[in-house]
């Protein structure tokens, strides 16, 4: 399957970014919680590309709803050749749009406190950084989804 083969050639440090753990697959469970959308509650996107004939998955960004209502939280992962070059901040773009768009006001994400790349690319984005109850080796990445008016 494309999703598990992503998961299995990120580097340990993308893998490690991206789960927060040491995982080298992914397992049935998650394989199936991965893939298994429920629209508007959750919501996977990726970007594949074609290498050598054979489909490649080199990006995904996903969200699921969260309580209270009208918030959502964010995962991004980007493979290792791909990074810095734009995919991962086009992509939680139209995740975002994807998320206003189902009547979500906020989302949310945890990102590696020793994750720099990642932290810049929220602050990019817009995303405010905050400490999380994970403790200080974690961040809270928190932005508003509501479309602003330039009155």
């Amino acid at each position: 399957m494309i999703e598990q083969a992503f998961v299995r050639e990120l580097s340990s440090e993308s893998r490690h970014n991206r789960f927060m753990a040491e995982i080298r697959e992914l397992s049935p469970e998650m394989l199936a919680r991965f893939t298994r959308i429920n629209y508007p509650h959750d919501l996977a996107l990726i970007v594949t590309c074609d290498q050598g004939g054979r489909e490649q998955e080199i990006a995904v960004a996903r969200y699921i709803a969260l309580e209270p209502p009208q918030r959502c939280e964010f995962a991004l992962a980007v493979a290792d050749g791909w990074q810095g070059r734009g995919v991962g901040y086009r992509l939680m773009q139209t995740l975002m749009g994807f998320a206003r768009g189902s009547g979500f006001e906020h989302m949310d994400g945890y990102v590696l406190a020793a994750n720099h790349k990642m932290l810049e690319l929220m602050h990019a984005l817009g995303f405010k950084l905050g400490p999380s109850e994970e403790g200080p080796q974690v961040r809270l990445a928190m932005r508003a989804l509501q479309v602003e008016s330039g009155a």
